[in-house]
């Protein structure tokens, strides 16, 4: 056997074993596949295997069930809907009405540019940052009172002892009460740190507990961008809406659709009928009416991120008041400690004042 033989045997990765890469940037690798695949009309699923070895850990699983899906005959966007985590929901009922209403190339490359264009203006989550500081505090804070609880304090009880001075009892509790509820900041702490980087546990965590991932701003502003795309290319209103109403998520925004869908069958006005359900406002109304098909695609966009802009921003803003409050819940613990120890430092001093003996 040749050396390049050997040579060839052993696929070049891009990547280490280690995951590095954001799920959102795997997703956003995934799509832009997806869309120069389909373009080219290549065969998905050696393409999807292929891309599986770039990522090493729970994703890679998810890119092999979908690749295995589309070879056992599934429709590819079938497989992807059965492999939750391949792409995000809002994508994928995106491609479903990109699908159903024939425009589906379109769709792809819009949501191709947009997640581009998230990816590269995403601003990094101090939140993560703010995990590791809390915890390497609140270690800290467990490693000394550790060391107070099995020398110092022990030390102390036996001073009070031997002086025959109260206040054994408010030292244990001191140690006690502050002691308990540092630990269990270093546990949540812990899982916090955990759950962020395992996204396999995150997912189970969410189907075990029943927790709605995307909040209903997040699936109005999802809304409006797929309807964007649907008026942009001219498609029929009527269908999209009961396309959505059928894969919706949601049980409230599905009835809605429904209500506007039967609206514009019976000869209502698409934006009125949007508008009578709640997810359009009179001023957003006013503004795409009369539009062309064009303006009215780039209103509903400018929506979709002004929905997104305020909802990152009010998440900023929560992080921006936690962090303190975290930390002066630290503080105060710090001096509980600080507290403890002098307390017991003033008894003893005091003790040792009355006796005037050992100053001769």
């Amino acid at each position: 056997m040749t050396h390049s033989t050997k040579y060839n045997m052993t696929p070049w990765l891009s990547t280490t074993w280690i995951p590095g890469s954001q799920v959102a940037e795997q997703q956003a690798t995934f799509l832009a596949l997806l869309h120069a695949s389909l373009r080219e009309s290549i065969p998905l699923a050696p393409m999807i295997r292929a891309l599986s070895r770039e990522y090493p850990g729970s994703y890679q699983m998810k890119l092999i069930q979908v690749a295995g899906l589309i070879d056992r005959g599934e429709d590819w966007l079938d497989a992807i809907e059965q492999t939750p985590g391949t792409l995000p929901d809002e994508s994928v009922l995106a491609l479903r009405i990109g699908q159903q209403s024939g425009i589906i190339h379109p769709t792809l490359e819009q949501l191709r540019i947009e997640n581009a264009s998230e990816l590269i203006e995403h601003e990094p989550q101090q939140w993560r940052s703010y995990l590791v500081y809390w915890f390497a505090v609140s270690l800290m804070i467990v490693s000394i009172l550790t060391a107070i609880s099995y020398f110092i304090i022990p030390t102390f009880l036996k001073m009070l002892e031997e002086f025959g001075i109260e206040g054994q009892q408010n030292l244990l509790l001191y140690s006690r009460y502050i002691a308990a509820p540092i630990r269990i900041a270093l546990v949540l702490l812990c899982l916090g740190i955990l759950l962020n980087w395992s996204q396999t546990i995150r997912s189970w965590l969410v189907r075990v507990l029943g927790i709605r991932v995307s909040n209903p701003e997040q699936q109005h502003s999802a809304l409006l961008g797929i309807l964007a795309n649907v008026v942009e290319h001219g498609r029929p209103m009527a269908g999209a809406l009961s396309t959505l109403a059928k894969y919706h998520p949601s049980t409230k925004i599905r009835a809605s659709l429904l209500i506007a869908r039967n609206e514009i069958e019976q000869g209502s006005e698409a934006w009125e009928s949007l508008k009578s359900v709640g997810l359009l406002s009179e001023a957003q109304t006013k503004a795409i009416e009369g539009q062309s098909k064009e303006n009215q695609a780039w209103i509903l966009r400018s929506l979709a991120n002004s929905i997104g802009s305020k909802q990152r921003y009010r998440w900023q803003w929560l992080q921006s008041v936690i962090h303190p409050l975290i930390t002066i819940a630290f503080g105060i613990a710090v001096l509980g400690i600080s507290a403890a120890v002098i307390d017991v430092l003033y008894s003893i001093v005091i003790e040792l004042a009355k006796d005037t003996s050992w100053r001769n």
